[in-house]
């Protein structure tokens, strides 16, 4: 008799301590992320960036520079340029372009005359730079100047300038052009800027009828 009272107590306990059980609702769903708002693009594209800087290299290459003495192609210019000289105490640092006396000697790129002057080692010479007064190009032993030439003088490429010889340290028996390229660094001292090799710069031939660069690419004279 007691455990039959006994299990409908159990009973009602274990309903009265068990957790309610209820159906689920539905699942709220989840929301998407806010959208996020661009602006209209411009009605014309906008204006290209600053060009980058080109190395020293890069920039004498899109100089296109021509050999500066009529009627030389650039695959005809020997590599003079690490010779030594005076009995190995130093390096020419330049390329001899060798050719009949009087040959025209032409302005490698276009660019100012810088100055004109005679020395015991060069000769005649003359000392002209690009537009942008980058480099300093230097053409040695000449027999002479080109008439109207003088300091200041805005140069076209292929001008003439000069013309070949063998004044200053040259041998008499051997006209030629000494031509130097270097780097302008100091306007104290222009002359003496690092030196370049100008034979992989030099694209175009010797060509003293006419110019590869319109008057726009030559300087204004100051």
């Amino acid at each position: 008799m007691r455990s039959t009272l006994f299990l409908p107590a159990l009973a009602v306990l274990t309903a009265a301590c068990g957790p309610a059980i209820r159906p689920l609702g539905p699942i709220a769903p989840e929301r998407a992320p806010a959208a996020v708002e661009l602006p209209d693009p411009p009605g014309e594209s906008p204006p290209p960036a600053a060009p980058l800087a080109l190395s020293d290299e890069e920039y004498l290459y899109a100089r296109s520079l021509m050999v500066p003495v009529d009627g030389v192609r650039p695959e005809k210019v020997p590599d003079t340029y690490w010779q030594s000289r005076d009995d190995g105490a130093r390096v020419h640092q330049a390329i001899d372009i060798l050719a009949k006396r009087n040959t025209p000697v032409l302005s490698a790129d276009s660019g100012t005359v810088l100055r004109l002057s005679k020395n015991t080692l060069g000769g005649i010479t003359i000392y002209a730079t690009d537009p942008e007064k980058r480099f300093v190009f230097y053409y040695a032993h000449l027999d002479h100047y080109a008439a109207g030439l003088y300091e200041g003088k805005p140069v076209a490429q292929g001008e003439v300038i000069g013309y070949v010889g063998t004044t200053g340290n040259a041998p008499k028996n051997t006209p030629h052009l000494h031509f130097q390229v270097m780097r302008f660094v100091d306007a104290r001292q222009w002359w003496n800027g690092p030196p370049f090799d100008p034979r992989p710069f030099l694209a175009q031939s010797g060509d003293s009828r006419g110019t590869s660069r319109s008057a726009a690419a030559v300087p204004e004279e100051q």
